[in-house]
């Protein structure tokens, strides 16, 4: 009776791990592009999503963090903001130009919620590459925790600064000296599964490298 009762447990703790390993195969990858603004990660996966046969989900923290606020926010740069968000721009002791984005307690919220939010598009069966700027270190550990049961690629984008800063100029869609403000601490702790040097390589390549890193992992 007692081996009988062993032989049971032993069948049902298999088939718990079947069925979890069945739902977690049901789940879609998760390929996050992480570096400073203006290094040409939306570029990279503009050109990935059209490259690509199969259905890919583009969204990053444009749309999760920024696209979700009302523009007040970002905007007017007022004391009951700054719990959400808040630019302080200033100049460093060589005379270059720096643009700090703070996030506030409640603007934090947000972030975790946005990561959540790529979790659970990849649980539902969706392929998702995500525009990831690791301002403060602890997103990445609460990322990686939203993401639990998912596989997920991490792939780090990087150029030089004098190089970000002069597409920062070009593209005016952020504050100057924006980039400056996260390029040496973006990429601390994160290990990659692949790194893309858009110093050296256009968007379009990239993107192919990037697209064939994935399908050799399949």
């Amino acid at each position: 009776m007692k081996r009988l009762l062993l032989v049971l447990g032993f069948v049902v703790v298999v088939f718990f791990v079947w069925k979890h390993m069945q739902k977690n195969s049901d789940n879609g990858l998760v390929v996050i592009l992480n570096g400073p603004s203006s290094v040409g990660k939306s570029s990279i996966i503009k050109l990935f999503q059209e490259k690509n046969e199969k259905l890919w989900l583009g969204i990053g923290i444009d749309s999760f963090f920024v696209g979700v606020l009302s523009s007040k926010f970002y905007l007017e740069d007022k004391p009951e903001h700054h719990a959400v968000m808040r630019g302080i721009a200033s100049v460093n002791s060589d005379g270059n130009k720096v643009f700090d984005l703070c996030i506030g307690e409640v603007g934090q919220k947000v972030i975790k919620g946005m990561n959540r939010a790529i979790g659970a598009y990849a649980r539902a069966g969706n392929n998702v590459i995500v525009d990831y700027i690791n301002y403060d270190s602890s997103w990445i550990e609460d990322l990686k925790a939203a993401l639990s049961g998912v596989k997920v690629v991490f792939i780090g984008v990087k150029a030089t600064l004098e190089t970000i800063e002069a597409r920062e100029k070009i593209r005016a869609t952020s504050p100057q000296g924006h980039a400056r403000s996260h390029y040496d601490s973006v990429h601390q702790g994160i290990v990659y599964d692949l790194v893309l040097d858009t110093e050296n390589k256009t968007a379009s390549q990239a993107a192919q490298e990037l697209m064939e890193f994935i399908r050799s992992k399949a």
